[in-house]
């Protein structure tokens, strides 16, 4: 971070080259003061910095901060009256901003983009430097980024800091006044600390769509949703393993891959109509006098087109609370039985990380699609369907083995093509699959597995002839599984 800036240092951008962007270089105290600062053309960059409601949260930790300290403390001495023994500035990086109003009298408004994490970061310094006599105004309405002020104020009141003269702290401005330039930047600028996930930019893309008297109620409504990676994983999914239209997901080993998977899929595809439009099975029922009515169920489809702006959000929002309620929370008292099972062969059974994501998406599609009355009955039947890569694999399950298995057995597109429950449970039943008894030795990951289910499911297995095994097994699995038709009917009937 601690480099030489020369006279007229701008960032490696042609302003000629793309209309409405300008560059300049700056002190930090020049732009924490809202002082008028001359940009590459000519044109004044004049305004308040703002933070908009589509930001991330302050989000830098000790990590990020000893790390900024480090550079710091290096440059700058820590007692008055010493002089830096360096002769050029010491350099911050660039910075991104949306102008927003303003001319050469009279500010406008700086939103700041891209260095967020560092902006606030070098004014809390600030802010302790001067005894709480800052003027900068920033307001940060997420109450994650207050608690992680709060903590931050804390753990550097208790470190050595150096002293910083905030006029020789330099910065390049890459300023625009098209907030579109500006979200493009936000989405491709890859600065130190930490990285922007395809959650934090599909929020940003989608609340800026969002008309300015909506935003602060949908920027709550998101940051109330807490983690999204999971949900957002998968979505992806359900969204990519379609049979017609094949995409493999990117690997979460593969996090640049990844993120450009998730913005080009949840930001960049979707239609910039604005219409929030939830796609919906209606079921009309006709009765024996040729009368006729409509039952639609709420939500959103899984799989369905979005829009920019608020349809997203909502559809974000509707799938992060079923997943939340289905498998976080487990609010629904009716579930009981589920959870049991779902805790036994899912969890306990240990029978992969990878199907145990293929098949939390696969109960969401379900639920989101048929409710919750017959998901016992469902759960057990797609157990038995995803969880068969475990025994056909011969060693392990890997994560590229998992998607070449869905392309070839379309499980996802069974659920959602699916009219009623009885039609799905078909196309589980027909479902058939090839036992391997390679790597069923004592105390395998393999056995353990079979040993978990047969212990959960009361199933009495021929250990002592693998060749029997590999047919007993499915049909002992059939058997007891047809049992939990009962189950749910009886459970139906108690809510009756």
């Amino acid at each position: 971070m601690n480099q030489a800036v020369k006279d007229g240092y701008l960032l490696h951008v042609e302003p000629s080259a793309i209309d409405g962007i300008v560059v300049a270089s700056t002190s930090l105290e020049e732009l924490f003061r809202s002082e008028r600062i001359v940009a590459s053309d000519g044109s004044l960059v004049f305004g308040n910095l703002n933070l908009p409601e589509y930001q991330r949260p302050y989000r830098w930790g000790a990590k990020q901060l000893e790390r900024l300290l480090q550079d710091l403390r290096v440059f700058f001495p820590k007692d008055v009256g010493q002089q830096s023994a360096y002769s050029h500035d010491f350099y911050l990086g660039s910075i991104i901003l949306h102008q927003v109003g303003g001319n050469d009298r009279r500010r406008g408004q700086l939103n700041i983009i891209d260095g967020q994490q560092r902006l606030t970061s070098m004014a809390l310094l600030r802010f302790l430097q001067s005894s709480g006599k800052s003027v900068l105004d920033l307001q940060f309405s997420s109450p994650e980024s207050q608690n992680r002020i709060r903590r931050n104020l804390a753990w550097l009141e208790a470190q050595d800091l150096p002293l910083v003269d905030f006029n020789r702290v330099n910065i390049s401005l890459v300023v625009t006044r098209s907030e579109d330039d500006a979200y493009r930047f936000f989405e491709t600028q890859n600065t130190s600390g930490v990285r922007l996930g395809g959650a934090d930019i599909i929020k940003a893309f989608h609340l800026r769509s969002v008309p300015r008297a909506g935003q602060d109620a949908y920027a709550r409504t998101w940051e109330s949703l807490d983690e999204l990676t999971p949900l957002v994983a998968t979505l992806m999914k359900s969204r990519y393993w379609q049979k017609l239209k094949w995409r493999n997901v990117a690997s979460d080993r593969e996090p640049i891959a990844e993120r450009e998977q998730i913005v080009e899929e949840l930001a960049e595809r979707t239609r910039a109509d604005g219409r929030d439009v939830a796609f919906r099975p209606a079921q009309i029922n006709h009765d024996v006098n040729g009368e006729s009515w409509q039952a639609i169920k709420p939500g959103y489809g899984m799989r369905q087109p979005l829009s920019t702006g608020v349809n997203a959000i909502r559809y974000v929002h509707h799938f992060h609370e079923l997943q939340d309620r289905l498998l976080i929370k487990r609010d629904m008292p009716e579930l009981t039985s589920f959870y049991r099972y779902y805790d036994q062969l899912v969890v306990n059974a240990q029978g992969s990380m990878f199907l145990g994501r293929l098949y939390d998406c696969a109960l969401l599609l379900y639920v989101n699609q048929f409710g919750t009355s017959q998901l016992l009955e469902a759960s057990v039947w797609l157990f038995r369907m995803v969880f068969s890569l475990r025994l056909i694999n011969e060693v392990s399950v890997r994560e590229k083995g998992v998607q070449k298995f869905v392309r070839e057995n379309p499980v996802l597109d069974w659920i959602a093509s699916s009219f009623n429950h009885e039609q799905l449970m078909q196309c589980l039943r027909d479902y058939q699959y090839e036992f391997s008894d390679v790597g069923v030795q004592r105390n395998s990951i393999k056995s353990r597995f079979i040993n978990s289910v047969a212990t959960t499911l009361k199933l009495h297995l021929p250990w002592e002839d693998m060749k029997e095994m590999a047919t007993d097994y499915d049909r002992q699995l059939r058997e007891v599984l047809e049992s939990f038709r009962f189950v749910d009917e009886s459970l139906r009937g108690d809510r009756r």
